[in-house]
């Protein structure tokens, strides 16, 4: 085959061979690119991605000033029932309040050294002897529950207290002494 017989054919059936250099053309143009459409994909997932979490905090920015002043009101409420390990006067204040609001005697309140730890937070721990009855005793454990502070209970025991017929809490016959270990939420 010739120039002259290729330009005959060409001349013969052009669309016919228009289409097939444009495949032709196309074909070398997708094997080059070929290694872009992984990339190009990669990257649109990345995209489809990061727009999804986009319209997500969207969605969950509606209620935003309310939830972070919500936030800051609980992180105020949390300051106010922890206690400091350095305010030794505060902290047995906390202990003769409920001592005259349940009527017990407080034979020995004595506070502890905190654990050393990396934590923010540390138990303060608290070592109570306290008389009265059983009724006041429990009323006692129960608002020491029920107060504004962090409390967990690691020993308490209760012994029967031998007394006369006075009538002062810890001499009354009933009378009972209460020896508790307890440990209050902090800051050090």
């Amino acid at each position: 085959m010739n120039s002259a017989d290729l330009i005959a054919t060409v001349k013969k059936q052009p669309v016919g061979v228009v289409c097939g250099v444009l495949c032709l053309v196309f074909a070398a143009v997708l094997y080059v690119r070929s290694d872009k459409i992984e990339e190009s994909q990669t990257e649109y997932d990345a995209k489809s991605a990061e727009a999804a979490r986009i319209l997500t905090n969207v969605s969950n920015s509606k209620n935003l000033p309310e939830q972070a002043a919500e936030m800051q009101a609980l992180s105020r409420e949390l300051d106010n029932r922890l206690i400091h390990a350095g305010q030794l006067a505060v902290n047995l204040q906390f202990f003769y309040k409920l001592e005259a609001e349940t009527e017990v005697k407080l034979a020995d309140v004595r506070q502890g050294t905190p654990a050393k730890t990396k934590t923010q937070f540390v138990a303060i721990p608290f070592t109570l002897a306290v008389q009265g009855t059983y009724k006041q005793l429990f009323t006692l454990l129960h608002r020491l529950e029920d107060r504004s502070h962090f409390c967990h209970f690691s020993n308490v025991s209760f012994t029967k207290s031998g007394g006369g017929g006075g009538d002062a809490a810890g001499t009354t016959a009933d009378a009972m002494t209460m020896n508790l270990n307890i440990e209050l939420l902090g800051l050090p």
